[in-house]
């Protein structure tokens, strides 16, 4: 087992270098976020750890990462509104990800999350096999996991913070 420790200041900047594993362990340990604390606002997002790159050296990883938290990436964060939220876009003219948010227990490691189903007759069939799962890294930053469902289960794509700024 893996023994991390981060910086309360930079965050962020302490997970990017982190792979899916140690970041699993990590999110394993975490409380639950609620759409209470969420909602109302925009939280900036910011990619870790894609399942593309899992066995990237870390140097490359880190650098991904810091690319993807550049306007390169189109996407901003998410925006959470009780039960309900959107991803935000750059630009922020389009709505495209709606999910719907509830408290259950993870079918990933099987710990309370605020569950994050994009399964809405609203959105593009392709988002529908989406499902997120968030947690309280810190006072100002949620940690959070995007997986993909599959026929026998789920597979996570990346990780990512939400942050409020």
């Amino acid at each position: 087992m893996t023994t991390l420790s981060f910086s309360a200041d930079t965050p962020e900047a302490d997970l990017a270098r982190l792979r899916q594993p140690e970041l699993a362990e990590l999110f394993a340990g975490l409380p639950a976020a609620t759409d209470e604390a969420l909602s109302g606002h925009t939280w900036r997002g910011r990619a870790l750890a894609p399942l593309l790159l899992e066995n990237a050296p870390r140097p490359l990883l880190g650098m991904a990462c810091r690319v993807l938290a550049t306007p390169l990436n189109p996407w901003l964060g998410k925006r959470f509104d009780g039960a309900t939220g959107v991803n935000a876009w750059l630009g922020g003219s389009f709505s495209l990800g709606r999910y719907g948010c509830e408290s259950r227990l993870s079918p990933v490691d099987g710990q309370p999350v605020l569950w994050l189903d994009y399964n809405l007759p609203e959105n593009p069939a392709l988002l529908h096999a989406i499902r997120g799962e968030v947690r309280v890294f810190d006072n100002h930053t949620f940690l959070a996991r995007m997986n993909w469902q599959t026929a026998t289960g789920f597979a996570t794509v990346l990780y990512f913070t939400l942050r409020r700024d």
